[in-house]
């Protein structure tokens, strides 16, 4: 039976894809079909609520695509103006006084010529040496262009106001005169360590083994108190897989369960990162996602040159889904009524950039086609024989020309017939419409109220290095003011709603959440505002809710007083506003809680 969490990424991890680690600064001076194990139906939302692991980067369609994150000016001689809105700190959204902190400089809407441009960071003056020295590189999936310092400046001992110079000059002249140097104080408050918010100020880096992985994890979060079943749902995913390819796992896989949501909650390069916590928007299944990643890390016995279209779309299909078990041929068919579908050479070619929730569908659904018309034998005979050739789209041709007798152009034609055959029903087709909806709405979530998260400059170091040093913040701290929770558990209610079937309830909440986004002020929209006003009773109380199902003037909550106990509240709308019902815990505020305001 598998297990049902509230995943966030309807996507899985897209471990071909390495993520970029950010450069450490100088210092100065110094015929068969798969068979998957049966699943239960997504049960209704409850709020005995299990975390999430939320996955991989994913890429938006341009009508709904946030701005881009650099300009691409069309010479290479233009002003760059260094602003405080340039230097963005980490961790964030508060520093705290011995916390050991990272900053990046923005350059995305320079010109071309500041591409290196040397970036110096001075504490308190320019009158000593400088705190480092980095240059202008692009930086993350969306290559942004920045001067990255990790873990550059320890906080201990320092407390209140401080004060850092940022001094950038252009990396070379072009035409004419040179860009002058630029200089720019910045003022950053550190605050007592003291008012850490929990479970932050006792979370330590802890490790776990199973059959298949190693586990790291923070002391005192839903990871660590979830963790037999973590282990159980991989070890069976990683057997399940290794049984359906034929190979043998060789090495267990190293797995870094963060509490903190980033991009869509996975990035992989020679670790894992998965992102595990109650408070995430959506559902899916774990023996899905650990499904996917062990068919990324086994499949690279079968071949080396396999496009990134078909090591995707397999590890949809082996795990029988995208983000849950979901017949892959009708979703096909409601992408194309939809007018979503892409074509399959683009797709190929350019398959992280296209819309992330109808490419990998559509990948796993190519390749159930493939198996269901000629068996599974065959397209493995294919899939281990692919050659390197001038684009994945060419690799792929090639494969089906050899295997198949035709080409990607003539089998794409024959899908698209079968598709067109299968006639999709009005809620298959608004199931998937509200999918790519929902995403889209998360990821505009983060680019404006969360923008360490977004996946195109989602903030990641390293935690091999991070373990080593003990640091944690940047694993676990995120904004947890009234209106960020307010919105991430009315995402939360989207997504429950979504994969419970119920789409006026799923389409009412996505567009409060929009709404809320267009104002600014979540009071302005009336179910936005049911929200924030009972998340807000809950935090005065102790409690920051995880999960929230409004149901006319009653309330049921999963919240957190004491981490990482998740607690069942019943309340009832009153004249004086929230009351809890009897039965439910009881709401004395624990000593040394706080909440950002």
């Amino acid at each position: 039976m598998r297990k049902w969490l509230p995943l966030l990424l309807v996507a899985t991890l897209a471990c071909s894809f390495l993520l970029p680690t950010p450069p450490t600064p100088t210092p100065a001076a110094s015929t068969a079909s798969v068979a998957v194990p049966s699943s239960t139906p997504a049960p209704a939302l409850t709020l005995a609520v299990q975390p999430t692991l939320a996955l991989a980067p994913t890429a938006t369609p341009a009508a709904t695509r946030p701005a881009p994150t650099r300009a691409a000016p069309s010479t290479l001689t233009g002003e760059y103006r260094l602003t405080a809105e340039s230097v963005r700190f980490h961790p964030d959204p508060r520093l705290y006084s011995g916390d050991v902190v990272s900053i990046e400089v923005l350059a995305h809407d320079a010109p071309h010529n500041w591409d290196g441009a040397p970036v110096r960071l001075y504490l308190d003056s320019r009158s000593g040496p400088p705190l480092a020295i980095a240059n202008f590189r692009p930086f993350g999936l969306g290559g942004r262009l920045q001067a990255t310092f990790t873990w550059v400046w320890d906080t201990t001992g320092r407390e209140g106001a401080q004060t850092l110079v940022v001094v950038v000059a252009p990396a070379s002249a072009g035409e004419g005169d040179p860009p002058p140097e630029q200089e720019l104080a910045v003022t950053v408050t550190l605050l007592p360590a003291a008012e850490r918010l929990d479970p932050e100020p006792a979370a330590r880096w802890a490790q776990a083994e199973s059959a298949c992985c190693i586990f790291h994890y923070l002391t005192g979060t839903a990871a660590a108190r979830d963790l037999d079943l973590i282990r159980a749902e991989a070890d069976a995913a990683f057997a399940h897989v290794a049984q359906v390819l034929d190979v043998t796992q060789q090495q267990k896989v190293v797995f870094n369960l963060v509490s903190r949501l980033l991009g869509h909650g996975g990035f992989a390069s020679s670790e894992i990162a998965l992102s595990y916590l109650d408070r995430n928007p959506a559902v899916t299944e774990l023996f899905s996602i650990f499904a996917h990643e062990s068919t990324h890390i086994l499949d690279r016995r079968l071949s080396q040159s396999r496009p990134t279209m078909m090591t995707e779309g397999l590890a949809v299909y082996v795990a029988g889904g995208h983000f849950k078990l979901e017949p892959l041929p009708e979703r096909a068919a409601a992408a194309v009524a939809l007018n979503q579908y892409v074509p399959l050479a683009v797709l190929a070619n350019r398959f992280y950039p296209a819309q992330h929730e109808i490419g990998y569908l559509q990948a796993g659904a190519f390749i159930q086609y493939l198996v269901d018309r000629d068996g599974w034998d065959r397209f493995l005979e294919m899939y281990a024989s692919f050659q390197p050739a001038p684009s994945d789209a060419a690799i792929l041709d090639a494969g089906l020309r050899a295997h198949y007798g035709l080409t990607l152009a003539e089998m794409e034609t024959e899908w698209l017939g079968y598709l067109a055959g299968l006639r999709p029903t009005a809620a298959e087709i608004e199931d998937l419409r509200l999918t790519v909806a929902f995403f889209d709405t998360l990821r505009r979530y983060q680019y404006l109220k969360d923008p360490s998260a977004y996946f195109l400059a989602a903030w990641l170091p390293d935690a091999r290095s991070a373990r080593q040093r003990g640091l944690v913040a940047d694993f676990l701290r995120h904004p947890r003011a009234p209106d960020n929770i307010a919105l991430e558990v009315m995402l939360v209610g989207a997504g429950r709603a979504l994969y419970a079937a119920d789409y006026g309830r799923a389409s009412d909440l996505l567009a409060a959440v929009n709404a809320a986004l267009d104002t600014g002020d979540l009071l302005a929209v009336p179910l936005a505002a049911d929200h924030l006003r009972l998340v807000s009773e809950l935090l005065l109380a102790g409690y920051e809710a995880q999960a929230i199902s409004l149901n006319g003037r009653s309330a049921e909550v999963a919240a957190i007083r004491e981490w990482p106990r998740l607690d069942r509240l019943t309340l009832v709308r009153a004249a004086g506003g929230w009351e809890l019902l009897a039965g439910s815990r009881s709401w004395p505020r624990p000593r040394g809680l706080g909440t950002e305001r």
